[in-house]
């Protein structure tokens, strides 16, 4: 059974939907998707629902996320959509079937769509091709009070709007961490049930995935005895091992530098890069990070870890390779 883990939404409600309980229609339910809060308040606590992945990828077919309304996004730094055309028709070639999420932009702001259609197809383009060519659904939102993002199976919803570049980019990372975590490595029903569930479904002993939840998760809720915060990239990685895996994923890409210094320091954090490094990126690092250049203020040596890795400076455009 694949393991399908949702994160940053409202998901009781989005279940209450699914499974067909009398009450809100199909316009409720794209206000429930696009339930106000970003990462730093949309914890999600180590449950999950068994079939939710799936059951988005059947939304997204069925169209259930149709248009409601139409609002302009005139947000993108002057300049950087130089080039957005041929960057935007390109994510065509992924083979990823492209939704319009609840809201849409107008006729007349057609560069707004452009633009984040180009700074998601950069950011794949990015990352391994194994985990691009996993996700098949990826629906763009344009509704201010949507969650900035969520991943899982091989389904990807992301806000355009009331984000930067940066934290666009930085937020499909994490995002394609889940994609990775839940849908490409994963185990047989053939093996034994390990002490980790994915909602109903268990995650296997053959699950790749373990042995890095393990590092620092008795169970999905559990953290171990001997856990501290400065085990994880982030606070917000502490809410679970999948939104640890995510957050972890996210920083090893855009901050290589720092999660190797980190390293250095604490043997947990180093246990996680060498299990990113071997069993995902398969001898792959990343230098997108300066903290001089880029006026980050370090973790290394610090005594409390950012909260949501999503938010921290990175160089874009090291990452894009220009």
């Amino acid at each position: 059974m694949t393991k399908q883990f949702v994160t940053f939404f409202n998901l009781w409600i989005l279940l209450w939907n699914l499974i067909g309980f009398a009450g809100p229609s199909t316009s409720s339910l794209q206000a429930s998707i696009s339930s106000a809060g970003s990462a730093n308040t949309a914890g999600f606590n180590g449950s999950s629902i068994a079939t939710l992945g799936s059951s988005l990828n059947q939304l997204l077919e069925n169209n259930a996320l149709a248009k409601t309304k139409y609002i302009e996004y005139n947000q993108f730094v002057s300049g950087s959509n130089v080039g957005d055309d041929n960057y935007a028709k390109g994510i065509e070639n992924l083979g990823i079937n492209l939704h319009s999420g609840p809201e849409s932009v107008s006729s007349d702001s057609t560069g707004s769509l452009n633009h984040c259609e180009s700074l998601a197809y950069r950011t794949l383009l990015s990352l391994p091709k194994k985990a691009t060519a996993h996700l098949q659904n990826l629906t763009l939102s344009f509704s201010a009070d949507a969650r900035r993002g969520l991943g899982g199976g091989s389904t990807v919803i992301l806000r355009c709007v009331g984000v930067t570049d940066t934290e666009l980019v930085s937020v499909l990372v994490h995002e394609m961490g889940h994609i990775v975590d839940t849908g490409v490595v994963e185990g047989n029903s053939s093996s034994e049930e390990s002490d980790f569930q994915d909602g109903n479904n268990p995650v296997y002993k053959d699950d790749p995935s373990l042995e890095f939840y393990s590092l620092s998760f008795l169970d999905e809720k559990t953290l171990r005895p001997d856990a501290s915060r400065m085990d994880f990239v982030s606070g917000y990685a502490m809410s679970d091992p999948f939104e640890d895996f995510a957050e972890t994923y996210n920083y090893y890409i855009l901050h290589g530098g720092e999660f190797r210094k980190l390293g250095t320091q604490n043997k947990v954090l180093q246990a996680k890069y060498n299990y990113l490094k071997t069993r995902i990126f398969h001898g792959e690092e990343f230098f997108n990070d300066d903290e001089k250049r880029l006026g980050i203020t370090t973790q290394v040596g610090a005594v409390e870890r950012n909260y949501d890795a999503t938010l921290i400076p990175y160089d874009l455009n090291k990452f894009f390779g220009t």
